[in-house]
């Protein structure tokens, strides 16, 4: 009430028609009061602003603390996930055994290979068999050689003491075919 009475005070006029001056002083302190709560309201949002940012980014530490908790246990239940199966497979190799198509192949090659075997101990015997057998009881022990790598017919002769064309005869080797590395030669007749 007071305000209207002083707002009827200032729009009052005198008798002699001129209006009154109006108190500046009312209005100064009406506008400092204004910027003062102006001051006021921007100060207090800056306030408010500041302590949003400040628990957001104590916040976002924390989450990023969690985060990292609920990565690593992702990454444990995978690995559990991992050794489960691991575990399945390793039971499932011990109970079902060799596969039988892997069986036939390796039986398939390990005949291949004996079948390779036979034909070169074929190769390697005398295509000649000797005339008369050898006498077992009057016989005395055969002596053998094995042919090293750079050795000859010549060389091996000269070792034992005996003839090229003897060896050539002990073994039916003939005089085109070369010597083979680890083939095994008679060097003594035997008595």
């Amino acid at each position: 009430m007071e305000e209207d009475s002083e707002l009827k005070i200032d729009d009052t006029w005198s008798d002699n028609n001129t209006p009154l001056p109006k108190p500046k002083r009312r209005r100064e302190e009406s506008r400092n009061g204004k910027s003062i709560r102006i001051l006021l309201g921007i100060l207090l949002l800056l306030v408010f602003a500041a302590g949003i940012l400040y628990f957001l980014s104590r916040q976002s530490t924390g989450s990023d603390a969690s985060l990292l908790q609920s990565k690593v246990a992702t990454l444990e239940q995978k690995v559990t996930g991992l050794e489960k199966q691991l575990a399945e497979l390793q039971g499932r190799i011990s109970t079902a055994g060799p596969d039988p198509a892997l069986l036939r192949r390796v039986d398939t090659l390990s005949q291949k290979v004996e079948a390779l075997e036979k034909q070169e101990q074929r190769a390697a015997e005398p295509k000649a068999k000797p005339s008369a057998p050898p006498k077992p009881a009057a016989a005395a022990e055969k002596q053998y050689h094995t042919v090293q790598k750079g050795e000859t017919l010549l060389g091996i002769s000269k070792k034992y003491s005996i003839s090229v064309e003897q060896l050539r005869k002990l073994n039916n080797l003939s005089a085109d075919k070369p010597l083979r590395i680890g083939q095994k030669l008679q060097v003594s007749a035997g008595r």
